[in-house]
């Protein structure tokens, strides 16, 4: 999971209340010397900077506290949202590649890479699991990590313009199994392979519509916590790495 750096301002805010509070716990009668100052903020951030030179472990322990109700806080967040995943399914399968009934009692969501060597991996599994689950559907989410897949975004763009002539999943085989010579060439000879409309194919990868797809699957992923592929959302559940038939089955 991706982890949120404090920022200053926040780090300051939080620490400098549970600071004061400290202060008047170790010096109830420091705040004579506000009381004197004509600069009320500045004796404040002294008294602040006094009571963290004497007592460093009282900073180290508010800014502890400050990062785990942050994960908390997110960690309920995810939670909440993998379960409307399951239970407003129209408002997140919408404008996505579906395999199985888009009315199906599960959905199971994966989020992948194209030059994601454990995405190939599973997406024969993940596959035959729903074929052999008609009450699951499988909704594929786009997350290209780009620093270290550098055509995985175009993968998903050109993936994203193939769904559009109703052909995401044959394109997205022939993807996976040529995964380690993803390139332009194989891009548009993917295209000519399934006899799409090249014209179309091309305007529609390198369009504001597939950019702006891929980036609400990957604010979604990001909502969810999710730092690396493949991921997998399933009844309100969130897991990912290496799957089989029996872990899946077990969620249902």
């Amino acid at each position: 999971m991706r982890t949120t750096l404090l920022t200053t301002k926040s780090l300051v805010r939080f620490s400098s209340l549970a600071v004061l509070g400290a202060s008047f716990a170790v010096h109830p009668f420091a705040s004579r010397a506000q009381q004197k100052s004509s600069n009320p903020s500045q004796a404040f951030e002294q008294q602040v900077i006094d009571v963290i030179m004497r007592h460093p472990d009282v900073l180290i322990r508010s800014v502890e506290l400050y990062q785990e109700r942050q994960k908390q806080e997110r960690s309920q967040k995810a939670q909440n949202l993998a379960r409307a995943l399951q239970n407003d399914a129209s408002r997140y399968v919408s404008g996505s590649p579906i395999f199985g009934s888009r009315s199906a009692k599960a959905y199971l969501y994966v989020f992948a890479d194209f030059q994601c060597p454990f995405c190939a991996q599973v997406s024969g599994v993940i596959g035959d699991f729903v074929t052999s689950n008609p009450d699951v559907a499988l909704v594929y989410k786009n997350y290209p990590i780009v620093s270290i897949h550098p055509e995985a975004m175009d993968a998903a763009a050109a993936a994203w313009a193939a769904e559009q002539q109703g052909m995401f999943w044959a394109y997205h085989d022939i993807l996976y199994a040529n995964q380690s010579q993803i390139n332009e060439s194989l891009l548009l000879n993917a295209a000519k392979e399934l006899k799409l409309d090249l014209n179309r194919f091309n305007r529609d990868r390198k369009s504001k519509e597939a950019l702006a797809s891929i980036k609400a699957d990957m604010e979604l992923a990001d909502s969810l916590g999710i730092s690396g592929t493949p991921f997998f959302v399933m009844n309100g559940e969130i897991f990912s790495g290496a799957v089989n038939a029996e872990s899946l089955k077990t969620r249902l």
